[in-house]
């Protein structure tokens, strides 16, 4: 997924290129490249030449790899939502992973992930997960990693995130109504308003209004929790960018993880009484972040879904 970062793009592919399962061929690799002036503002967010030289750092570093350049500049939500459906709807893959071009992956991302999606497909996870990823805590020291090497934890920013076709089929029905909002405008110019009348529908809310918090929303809807390994498997470049500056970005502690070295081929799964647990927390917090937000307003009423699961 990328847009007008092709330096951060480059660092990320080549990452990308040098998991195992990629370099042996296994692995399709498509570029999702959104385009500079905005299909409904007309606003110009990205220059033809930075367009231009990210399409051509990945067939640079992907030659086999495919292109899929939108015509206009449709934002995030919808560029994510022409990804998901191509590898889902038009392709019916039964898993895919999705990276934006501001993580470098550790050495064994790849192969870690497709370990969290091979739980969240099992029986072993009770038909409670949902989003999964792999890139860990980046703040824990190598000592502190080696420690809890085995441990799942709650999964935080939709961050180089893979996710089953079963899973997407059920959240992408949920969130229809949000879709169809971020889809008659300009993204960055997105309706709070109309937003939270989707948020307030479901009973649910987190601070944002972006289309991971929306996705993050439907999961604990469904009753589903997002999980990643503890141990920290890759680099955040992206000091500058959408949703942060060289400032935040510092204050965070990016830029100065320590990847684990090793491949790790088993984990501590929780069981069904945890991933309820975890659930349930989940659904208190934003609950509650509704109630403050919306508890007593009078907020737009969601569109009606026109996304229908059972038809895919």
């Amino acid at each position: 997924m990328a847009f007008n970062r092709p330096d951060y793009l480059r660092q990320t592919l080549l990452s990308i290129r040098g998991q195992e399962q990629v370099a042996n061929g296994l692995r399709e690799v498509h570029l999702f490249q959104d385009n500079g002036v905005n299909f409904v503002s007309s606003e110009r967010y990205a220059t033809d030449e930075e367009i231009a030289t990210s399409v051509a750092v990945f067939q640079e570093i992907f030659p086999n790899g495919t292109v899929h350049l939108s015509e206009k500049n449709i934002g995030v939500a919808l560029n994510f939502d022409r990804a998901e459906r191509y590898v889902f709807i038009e392709r019916r893959f039964p898993s895919a992973m999705f990276f934006e071009d501001d993580m470098v992956l550790g050495p064994h991302y790849i192969d870690t992930l497709q370990r969290m999606l091979d739980y969240a497909a099992s029986p072993e996870s009770f038909g409670r997960v949902g989003y999964v990823a792999a890139y860990g805590n980046h703040r824990a020291s190598l000592v502190t990693q080696r420690a809890k090497q085995n441990t799942i934890v709650e999964m935080g920013h939709a961050w180089g995130y893979g996710v089953t076709r079963e899973h997407w089929l059920k959240v992408r029905e949920v969130i229809d109504p949000y879709i169809q909002i971020v889809s008659e405008c300009d993204y960055r110019k997105r309706p709070k308003a109309r937003i939270g009348g989707v948020h307030k529908s479901l009973g649910l809310a987190t601070r944002a209004l972006s289309q991971d918090a929306m996705k993050t929303i439907a999961t604990a809807w469904l009753g589903r929790v997002r999980l990643m390994p503890f141990i920290c498997q890759a680099s955040y470049v992206g000091a500058s960018g959408l949703n942060f500056t060289p400032e935040a970005y510092s204050k965070k502690g990016y830029g100065q993880e320590q990847i684990f070295p090793d491949r790790v081929c088993s984990f501590h799964w929780p069981d069904e009484a945890r991933l309820i647990v975890m659930n349930d927390e989940e659904r208190q917090t934003y609950k509650a972040n509704c109630d403050e937000a919306y508890g007593h307003r009078n907020m737009p009423p969601p569109p009606a879904g026109s996304f229908f699961a059972n038809a895919y």
